[in-house]
């Protein structure tokens, strides 16, 4: 009987998050789709402004490049992090104290400091160093890291790597070999979920992309910034269509993975 009533709790508890997680976007879909919400109910249902966003080129293009820029700084930085952690755990386990310091550094320097001092470095260097979105996509691997970091970080003790690296010596493999083909398999799914993380937090900025690019590289964020000055039921809607692609983007890489580790 306790079994059942901590489950049923457990479920209620479980139901009542997700409602209040949910509602705000329930309202907004709701709003996206009306006219008018004067009274209790909205009145005049129109699919009118997911139609003028479809249709619209300038979004798609703003679509593409947010993920393109949300792709490149997130691979560079996992396999970057992944190299120093292959040399902390193999060679240097002392150096974890000070890599996790540094790592956790951009915490503090995010928002609208971050791609200012970048700009101010920077915008006199040459190129490449000067190309904007070459600092665009550098800013965000600094954003991005200590996500990317922590997620790998934790996931390597989850599995025990120094362990896993001695058996695998054990059977002839070299450190390079061990770490790369029978520890990072193994922490493919936790290193999936901090991207997605990594992910959702460049899909959603505005103050990196729009001091850094500005008009160079208008993304999906800046398409937004642009229409809530015009239309607060197309600004809805476009809220709930990049809720949606960033929904299908994770349910694909997070079946892809799953594929991946049953075979």
């Amino acid at each position: 009987m306790k079994r059942s009533s901590k489950k049923a709790g457990a479920k209620i508890a479980i139901a009542v998050i997700g409602i209040y997680l949910l509602f705000p976007l329930v309202i907004t879909f709701l709003y996206s789709v009306f006219n008018e919400w004067m009274a209790v109910l909205p009145t005049g249902f129109t699919l009118r402004a997911y139609h003028e966003i479809l249709s619209d080129p300038a979004f798609w293009e703003a679509i593409g490049r947010t993920i393109v820029i949300s792709i490149f700084p997130i691979v560079i930085c996992t396999v970057f992090v992944l190299l120093a952690m292959y040399v902390v755990v193999v060679y240097h386990p002392k150096l974890d104290k000070i890599m996790k310091t540094l790592c956790t550094v951009p915490y503090a320097i995010q928002g609208v400091i971050l791609p200012i001092c970048v700009l101010s470095l920077y915008a006199a260097a040459p190129e490449p160093f000067s190309n904007r979105i070459f600092m665009l996509v550098s800013t965000y691997c600094i954003v991005v890291l200590p996500y990317i970091y922590q997620g790998i970080r934790n996931n390597l003790n989850g599995v025990h790597a120094p362990r896993l690296i001695e058996a695998a010596q054990m059977l002839g493999a070299s450190k390079f070999y061990a770490f790369f083909k029978v520890v990072v398999p193994n922490i493919v799914s936790g290193v999936t979920v901090s991207a997605m993380l990594a992910m959702a937090i460049v899909f959603g900025d505005f103050v990196v992309i729009n001091t850094v690019a500005g008009n160079y590289f208008p993304t999906a964020q800046m398409y937004l910034y642009d229409v809530m000055k015009k239309s607060g039921q197309k600004t809805c809607a476009i809220i709930i269509i990049l809720f949606l692609v960033t929904l299908f983007i994770s349910a694909g890489v997070f079946l892809r993975g799953r594929d991946r580790k049953e075979r």
